[in-house]
């Protein structure tokens, strides 16, 4: 599909960007319910770079920029975000897709909230451990595509021959997230142009 979002794991290599989603949110409404302040102002249109330097550490701690593709809303945001301890309830009467890198603390993980609820999350690193109320939920697309064994295998149980770098396997991974959802995220857009910025935390993340 046209901007497969495999290439989050490369820009996770080259910067720490923090990718959330949604369907059934307008982006000024994703970013209202992501921010840790309100009312919600959104900026002029920005860079990432020029994004990245309005963190100060003092009295701005995350800013995210917003857009839509595909049916999408999405917050791409820099600095200290807080995307694995996003409350569920963000996904109110709607679904929320959270690509955090975690560079801190790796592994990064990937988890799809509906409704309130954690319908799937998981680790993009060594194994896969699904959690949430339909951790199955991938499980068949990621066998398609090769990415883990047939579960109960004995591969499953031993692990396959093919030895798959990190890099290689977010990637992988990324791919059949962004195929199942229906996911398109516009690279060139978000790395080189220009988007309306949101500051999304003006103090500490809870786990500083």
């Amino acid at each position: 599909m046209p901007d497969s979002i495999e290439w989050i794991a490369d820009a996770w290599n080259a910067r720490g960007l923090y990718v959330t989603c949604a369907r059934g949110l307008s982006p000024q409404h994703l970013a209202e319910r992501m921010a840790d302040h309100e009312p919600l102002e959104v900026r002029s249109a920005a860079t990432l770079q020029e994004a990245s330097s309005l963190v100060d550490m003092a009295q701005v701690y995350c800013v995210g920029r917003i857009g839509q593709a595909g049916g999408w809303s999405f917050v791409v945001e820099s600095g200290a975000s807080e995307g694995w301890a996003l409350d569920p309830a963000v996904s109110r009467g709607a679904e929320v897709l959270i690509f955090d890198p975690r560079p801190d603390d790796p592994p990064a993980f990937f988890s799809y909230h509906a409704d309130g609820e954690v319908q799937l999350h998981f680790e993009l690193g060594a194994g896969y451990d699904p959690a949430g109320s339909r951790p199955d939920l991938l499980r068949p697309d990621l066998e398609a595509a090769g990415v883990i064994p047939p579960q109960d295998s004995i591969d499953d149980m031993l692990g396959t021959d093919e030895e798959l770098s990190a890099h290689a396997q977010q990637r992988r991974v990324l791919a059949v997230i962004g195929e199942h959802f229906g996911l398109p995220l516009p690279r060139q857009t978000i790395e080189s142009g220009r988007l309306p910025a949101v500051v999304t935390r003006t103090a500490p993340p809870s786990s500083w």
